[in-house]
């Protein structure tokens, strides 16, 4: 309906602009050859000798010439015997040529036409017009009798009138078949468009009723259905594409929860029946069992749990965006030396802090510790017997690199040795304690501080792996002009 109004509001604008435009184009045609005809009249005066009847090339003009005297001494064919047409009151001013265009009927213009052009000119001669009948005319007599009559003589000087007129006929005929056209016309425009865009309007529709029925289908437990896509290309087919794109993220997202929880649910069984075999044998043997040692092991367990139970609220609040408390100003390579200082007392592996340079970044400090903390703690359970630590700030952005001699990381595993509960071989084995949540708690803060991670081969021994996080620098640092030498990374941008 609204395509229809449109589409006929248009029309019936265009319509009636086209009309009018016709309209006064012939118009002006009309009214051009009638001063033609008027000016080679006027000549005609003005040469001293007037032909009658006067010669006119269309049947759809007339013209008289009246003398000083108000008569007429000259006239076309069509106006013989006829008294004075037309006396135009303006003339009487200073005003030589006139257009005026009136309903008034002159009958022998035109077929009876009552519309047309009058073009009068005022044309004053000096000398006497000659006038001359070129044949002899039938005319009435005021009794309704014909008489024969010769118009020829001689005139005065003065002011002498020229009247003539163009019918404009021809212009309301082309003006009223051009309307016919269009009246006829409009209607089955009309209808054409009413029903091209029902049509269109029909198939577009009825895709996206089919999508609706398969989006009400889909639910959580059938999340890999994909709703209907047209193939005609247009904003309809590209909803479709953009809803199962939609589809295929929440399966994602879906399927790694569920994973999450099933992995989570494992790692924390695994503690809690150790501590609760633990218990139960020391209540059935309560004299064989050493107690100390019981204790012990519960309360290594319960740490575990503990400890996993941290990392996954972690998550949790990484998940929701709520990881980052506040931003104060972190000095990475403090936060580095301690860290390292901690664990050369638990560990053999040597450290490498040779690279060490200042970095200072905008970030939550208990966060960008346990950046370091578990890149550091990964590095030595991996290393065979280096660890290298490096520290750079380069073009506003600071460099952390930590790296062992250790058995590297494969190019497959390189993106999924970040996901939750990875381990990629068995020295990632939960007798060592490794829960698989490090290197994704890792990311996770990076992330959320506006960094990058990526892991690459251990440029300094040719094996062993090599992580490298990437953090926007304090504006108060100093920036080193010197260019570090980092690879290019490619890192998700969710965990």
């Amino acid at each position: 309906m609204v395509a229809s109004l449109v589409v006929g509001s248009a029309l019936a604008l265009g319509s009636i602009i086209m009309v009018e435009l016709l309209r006064s184009e012939l118009t002006a045609n009309v009214v051009e050859t009638a001063k033609n005809e008027s000016v080679n009249i006027v000549s005609l005066v003005q040469g001293g000798e007037l032909p009658n009847p006067i010669p006119i090339p269309r049947g759809d003009l007339a013209a008289q010439v009246i003398a000083p005297n108000g008569k007429v001494i000259a006239y076309t064919p069509n106006l013989a015997g006829v008294k004075v047409q037309y006396k135009f009151s303006a003339m009487k001013g200073t005003a030589q040529t006139v257009v005026h265009q009136s309903n008034n009927s002159i009958v022998q213009v035109g077929d009876h036409d009552h519309n047309y052009i009058l073009v009068a000119n005022r044309v004053n001669v000096a000398v006497p017009v000659e006038t001359q009948a070129a044949k002899t005319y039938q005319v009435l007599t005021s009794k309704g009798k014909k008489k024969s009559q010769v118009v020829f003589g001689s005139t005065a000087p003065g002011d002498y009138y020229v009247y003539v007129w163009a019918s404009l006929q021809s212009v309301d005929q082309s003006v009223r078949t051009l309307f016919l056209i269009l009246l006829a016309g409009f209607p089955l425009l009309i209808a054409v468009v009413v029903i091209a865009t029902w049509l269109t309007s029909k198939k577009a529709f009825e895709a996206v009723e089919r999508i609706r029925v398969d989006v009400d289908e889909i639910s959580e437990t059938n999340l890999s259905r994909r709703v209907y896509e047209p193939d005609q290309g247009d904003e309809i087919a590209r909803l479709a594409h953009t809803m199962n794109q939609m589809l295929e993220r929440l399966q994602i997202s879906t399927e790694e929860r569920k994973r999450f929880v099933a992995d989570a649910s494992h790692e924390l069984k695994s503690p809690l029946s150790a501590l609760r075999t633990s218990l139960e044998i020391a209540l059935r043997h309560p004299g064989e069992v050493d107690w100390q040692s019981t204790a012990k092991t519960g309360i290594a367990e319960s740490q575990r749990m503990q400890h996993i139970i941290e990392d996954l609220l972690l998550l949790a609040k990484a998940d929701a965006g709520q990881l980052i408390d506040s931003f104060r100003t972190v000095d990475i390579d403090d936060l580095a030396a301690e860290e390292c200082q901690r664990l050369k007392v638990l560990t053999d592996i040597r450290f490498d802090l040779t690279d060490m340079s200042a970095g200072r970044i905008q970030g939550d400090p208990e966060r960008i510790r346990s950046v370091v903390r578990n890149l550091l703690e990964n590095a030595v359970r991996h290393a065979n017997s280096m660890v290298w630590v490096s520290l750079r700030t380069v073009d506003g952005h600071v460099v952390l690199q930590v790296a062992d001699d250790g058995k590297g990381v494969s190019e497959l595993d390189k993106e999924r040795i970040f996901d939750r509960f990875t381990r990629l071989d068995e020295s990632r084995s939960r007798d060592q304690g490794g829960s698989g949540l490090g290197l994704a708690i890792v990311r996770s803060i990076v992330l959320a501080h506006g960094g990058k991670i990526s892991v690459s081969t251990n440029e300094r021994c040719g094996h062993g792996a090599q992580f490298t996080a990437v953090f926007e620098a304090d504006s108060c640092s100093v920036l080193e002009s010197d260019a570090f030498p980092f690879p290019s990374m490619d890192v998700n941008s969710s965990p």
